[in-house]
């Protein structure tokens, strides 16, 4: 546990910060990406975000995401309940594991 919160602290104390990895999670949607996204700040509990902005314009992964929330009468924007650190040892990588509510249509 130390080293886990040595590697947390190392990353914040030097100023060599320049974006937070975060991966999502949602009991509204199932997500089929296993990649973190980067984000300048973390986002906090109670913050809103779309992850469609997150996909390339046109690709055919962005209009997947955007037809399954319709199919889910889901809105794109989604609220962040939770939030824990995580230590993925496979692939040497510190990220932020975000839960997300969605609101429906």
């Amino acid at each position: 546990m130390a080293f886990f919160i040595d590697q947390i602290l190392d990353i914040f104390g030097k100023n060599k910060v320049m974006s937070i990895k975060v991966r999502f999670y949602s009991y509204d949607i199932e997500f089929e990406f296993e990649n973190s996204v980067e984000f300048p700040v973390a986002p906090q509990v109670g913050d809103e975000v779309n992850l469609i902005s997150f996909f390339k314009y046109q690709t055919s992964e962005r209009i997947e995401y955007y037809e399954n929330m319709e199919d889910l009468g889901l809105y794109n924007n989604a609220l962040v309940i939770e939030r824990t650190w995580h230590n993925d040892l496979e692939k040497n990588e510190i990220y932020l594991l975000v839960q997300l509510k969605y609101k429906r249509r």
